[in-house]
């Protein structure tokens, strides 16, 4: 009997979603009238089944329209109507994943019982939805804050008689050879987020009191955790070594391209790596490479002699995975997805792939230009849309990556193997390479300025942001704190001082629109254990970065493991299962460079090579800082002093 009771509970639930202007809203539903407690397991799992599998159509539907509308969002910028309407709808998506965080964790029984068919997909409901309790209040500011942060990242700068946003800097920064444009134009596009910084300092007050409420010390908590800086500490010191030679090498080479601008026992100045972060420094490759008598890989002009289009740089990419047995993308991609800059349009250029969640709807935004850089990050966004593909089927809060590493280091794993000088000579992009200690060496120093200068970065920057979390960095050091960062782990600096009026962390956009870096970290030590695995799958033999990957069905069917699990295990299971380890490893990245290592120490053995650079203890003053709120209470004093006057 009191199993049809159960049953006619089961059947007479549902959810109600109303339509309000073509979004479905997502009810919450109180369990606690239905004795949960005195539910078998097997009735709470039918129960909690059916509530999920229609939550997942309704937000599925939701997610669908509200990225669509965030799409149109990134193509016209100036439009605010178009941002109303998709911060609306965004706002219906954050309720409607609170509302079923909320009520996912009525169902504890399930979530804290081991043998439970839907404990996972509980919890992944919680951590999706932030099922935690947040002062209404606290949250509105919040997202007040963040909204003018973003605000203000997105702004023009006028350089060179040009109107410009920060994403379309990297592209023209590429092109200059005199110094003192790489200094105006870097001056100019870190001069736009100094406003951002009482900005940025008041929404850390507010995070930290949100977690508070949430029984953490502060928001950095939430975000990451002693094991995974215990685990990033460890693979950087693997790394250190390798990256402190790279560096040595590339320092040198600049000095000579730079006379009296670089020193041998310095940092090198950022703005002369033609690369706003100083992380991707592959703009430099014509001037630092060595062996110049060895033609080098340029598939700019290679691409231009083969009359690629934007468009056919990502059909090679398509075609490849194909090679392997996986997913072609749908007709309706070619149609929606955006592979160049439109004319006189102010929209965002920041090369990003987007999961619609629905009618196989995948799409990339990207101001595609003919440089072997772009080859390389069109394979990367790519490997983010064949993810979506392979995962398409399961429930919505498993159509994601299980860490947010994974996603990163597939794509990169997939551009390594596209980069392979064996598959490039493979699509004719790539012409008498004799695989020579030359040739490799020349090579992997390029792939170095690729993948070797953002581990540091991403380390300090979220180094930086966790302190500045915790309290261990204030306010009014926030800008000597972060060079000194960018100085300790990546050996970087600014040309010249720069002082606290500033906010120079605010011009990485990770940073403005309060996203996480260090899973790029993770990510960069992690694409080459995949591609080692990948590579062993497919029997390759020889020095890893000659691997191509291309025809093998054995390598696809590997990758599927990553690709189509999505989130429906934990990452640790899941890495276990494809790579029989349960924890990122930096051994195949060191594999990977050991020819150009052993080049470079052979070099420094010679005398030929100085490793190494001295930071300066502070490099930047704190004086316009302390001048500005001495000012501030001096005014705040003198209108007390006004009020108490006339009291």
């Amino acid at each position: 009997m009191y199993y049809f009771i159960n049953l006619f509970f089961i059947i007479i639930i549902t959810i109600n979603c109303q339509q309000i202007d073509q979004i479905v809203e997502c009810n919450y539903k109180d369990l606690t009238s239905y004795q949960l407690d005195t539910m078998s397991l097997r009735d709470q799992e039918q129960l909690a089944k059916k509530i999920l599998n229609e939550y997942d159509k309704n937000l599925t539907t939701l997610a669908y329209i509200t990225s669509s509308s965030e799409f149109e969002t990134h193509l016209y910028l100036n439009d605010l109507n178009i941002k109303r309407i998709t911060d609306k709808y965004y706002e219906t998506y954050r309720d409607c994943l609170k509302t079923i965080a909320i009520v996912g964790r009525q169902f504890k029984n399930l979530i804290h019982h081991q043998n439970s068919s839907l404990r996972w997909l509980l919890i992944r409901t919680q951590a999706i939805g932030d099922a935690a309790q947040n002062d209404t209040t606290i949250k509105f500011d919040i997202q007040k804050f963040k909204a003018r942060i973003k605000e203000i990242y997105q702004r023009k700068i006028n350089w060179d008689n040009t109107s410009i946003g920060i994403d379309e800097v990297q592209e023209i920064l590429g092109t200059l050879n005199s110094p003192n444009d790489l200094l105006s134009l870097w001056n100019s596009t870190y001069d736009v987020a100094a406003p951002m910084r009482d900005y940025y300092s008041t929404l850390i007050d507010l995070q930290n009191q949100q977690a508070k409420q949430n029984q953490v010390n502060d928001r950095s908590e939430l975000i990451t955790n002693a094991e995974e800086r215990r685990l990033v500490e460890q693979l950087w010191q693997e790394l250190k070594p390798l990256h402190e030679l790279v560096h040595a090498y590339v320092r040198q080479q600049m000095a000579r391209l730079y006379p009296g601008l670089v020193q041998l026992d310095e940092p090198i100045p950022v703005h002369l790596t033609k690369d706003l972060f100083g992380s991707m420094m592959t703009y430099l490759e014509h001037d630092i490479l060595p062996f110049p008598h060895i033609k080098g890989i340029d598939l700019g002009p290679a691409m231009k002699r083969k009359n690629f289009t934007e468009k056919k740089i990502f059909q090679y990419a398509d075609e490849f995975f194909v090679s392997l047995n996986l997913t072609r993308v749908p007709d309706k991609f070619w149609n929606l997805s955006i592979f160049k800059k439109i004319p006189n349009r102010h929209m965002a250029c920041h090369p990003t792939a987007f999961d619609l969640y629905k009618y196989d709807d995948v799409r990339i935004r990207m101001c595609t230009s003919m440089t072997s850089r772009d080859f390389y990050v069109v394979h990367h966004e790519m490997g983010h849309i064949q993810h979506y593909l392979q995962y398409k089927t399961l429930p919505f809060w498993f159509r994601r990556s299980p860490h947010g590493a994974f996603s990163e280091a597939i794509g990169d794993a997939i551009a390594l193997a596209t980069m392979s000088p064996t598959h490039l000579k493979r699509i004719g992009l790539l012409d008498n390479y004799t695989s020579s200690r030359e040739d490799n060496i020349k090579f992997l120093v390029s792939q170095g300025l690729s993948r070797l200068f953002l581990p540091p970065y991403a380390y300090a920057i979220d180094l930086w942001r966790w302190s500045v979390y915790n309290g261990s960095i204030q306010p009014y050091e926030y800008n000597r704190r972060y060079w000194n960062l960018i100085c300790q782990y990546q050996g970087m600096k600014p040309a010249k001082i720069r002082d606290e009026r500033y906010f120079d962390a605010g011009t990485k956009l990770h940073v403005a629109f309060d996203l996480s870096y260090i899973k790029y970290f993770l990510a960069h030590v992690f694409q080459f254990q995949i591609f080692d695995i990948l590579c062993r799958e497919a029997g390759h033999q020889g020095p890893l970065h000659l691997c191509d990957l291309h025809g093998s069905h054995a390598a696809g069917k590997k990758l599927k493991i990553l690709l189509g699990l999505g989130s429906s295990k934990p990452w640790e299971d899941i890495l276990e299962e494809f790579a029989g380890v349960r924890t990122f490893s930096a051994k195949s990245c060191l594999k990977y460079f050991e020819p150009l290592r052993n080049y470079l120490e052979e070099l420094v053995a010679k005398g030929e090579l100085n490793v190494g650079w001295k930071c300066p203890i502070n490099n930047c003053s704190t004086r316009y800082f302390i001048r500005r709120n001495i000012y501030l209470i001096l005014l705040i004093k003198f209108m007390f002093s006004i009020i108490f006057f006339h009291l």
